[in-house]
């Protein structure tokens, strides 16, 4: 999601505008203190407006990840055809463990944990997770796939690599933010797709 904009400049609907402000006041005060009120604060509309799209918080938070997971699954690839399988690879994981510590992405990651948590123990934020889970291992299965057939990789399990990758990156985000976690993960992930992946090239 790297330097893709979660949210437009100028919302034309209001729904975007909520889930904005939603979104800012998670970041602020987490999942255990979040009310419609404290939304209602980074809303440029009246707290009766969110009411009337949403029963209560709940409901209010699944929106949010929906929208959330469906932007940065929409943008996670966007390339040629023509590009090479190694080229969207390094593009799928230059967005999921960007390089730059900026606010805005270190937000998005705050929130995805806060309501990752929920996921422990109500269904409906499972499902949301587990169908983006899904959606990302899948891209890694394909990509790597292509490039077995290309003759760009060597011929590893697909299934195990995108287990292995999916694993790294959720694993490195949530170090990173609940431990300050600050290891060069991207480096030795880079390492091993020259060294593991990467097919040998003829002179």
């Amino acid at each position: 999601m790297a330097n893709e904009p979660l949210f437009p400049k100028n919302p034309d609907e209001t729904q975007t505008s909520i889930m904005e402000a939603t979104f800012d006041a998670l970041a602020e005060y987490g999942y255990s203190d979040l009310t419609i009120n404290r939304v209602s604060q980074h809303f440029d509309k009246s707290e009766g407006i969110i009411f009337y799209h949403y029963d209560g918080k709940d409901e209010l938070l699944l929106d949010l990840l929906n929208y959330l997971l469906e932007r940065v699954e929409n943008g996670a690839i966007q390339l040629s055809n023509e590009a090479s399988p190694k080229t969207h690879l390094r593009t799928l994981l230059d967005k999921t463990l960007p390089s730059a510590d900026e606010t805005q992405e270190r937000d998005y990651e705050k929130v995805l944990i806060e309501l990752r948590t929920q996921a422990i123990h109500d269904e409906d934020y499972r499902e949301c997770f587990n169908r983006s889970h899904q959606g990302f291992r899948e891209t890694v299965r394909e990509i790597i796939e292509a490039g077995i057939e290309t003759g760009d990789f060597n011929e590893v399990d697909p299934e195990l690599v995108a287990d292995f990758v999916m694993t790294l990156v959720s694993g490195e985000i949530f170090d990173r933010l609940t431990m300050n976690s600050n290891r060069m993960v991207r480096s030795e992930l880079d390492s091993y797709i020259e060294t593991r992946l990467l097919a040998d090239q003829p002179n």
